[in-house]
């Protein structure tokens, strides 16, 4: 079965969103925000946000798909790490993404 993201994550954005997602103690980071009720990414706004900014004005479609893909990526990591989603939050600090998951431990 074929995902929705599967021709993006090889693309140098893709490439380059994961290297950042899956950066050494990101999971933790990850964590913590959840422990405090903030979603999972935003752990990630100030290095994503860096990285698709000139997408937010030249490719709009692109932005978006690229922001669905990081969470996406996140929720992954987080359901692997033995968490589920608690809730879903419609604000994110960093104003990056529009919506998140705040995630906890499997009970």
């Amino acid at each position: 079965m074929t995902g929705r993201f599967d021709d993006f994550e090889n693309t140098e954005l893709g490439l380059q969103l994961d290297s950042l997602i899956n950066q050494k103690d990101r999971l933790i980071e990850m964590k913590a925000f959840s422990r405090e009720g903030f979603p999972a990414v935003t752990a990630l706004v100030s290095e994503m946000g860096e990285v698709l900014k000139d997408y937010k004005k030249t490719d709009i479609k692109k932005f978006n798909f690229a922001k669905q893909f990081v969470g996406d990526r996140v929720a992954k990591i987080m359901r692997e790490a033995g968490y589920k989603k608690i809730k879903t939050q419609k604000s994110v600090p960093g104003k990056l993404f529009t919506v998140g998951a705040v995630w906890g431990p499997k009970t």
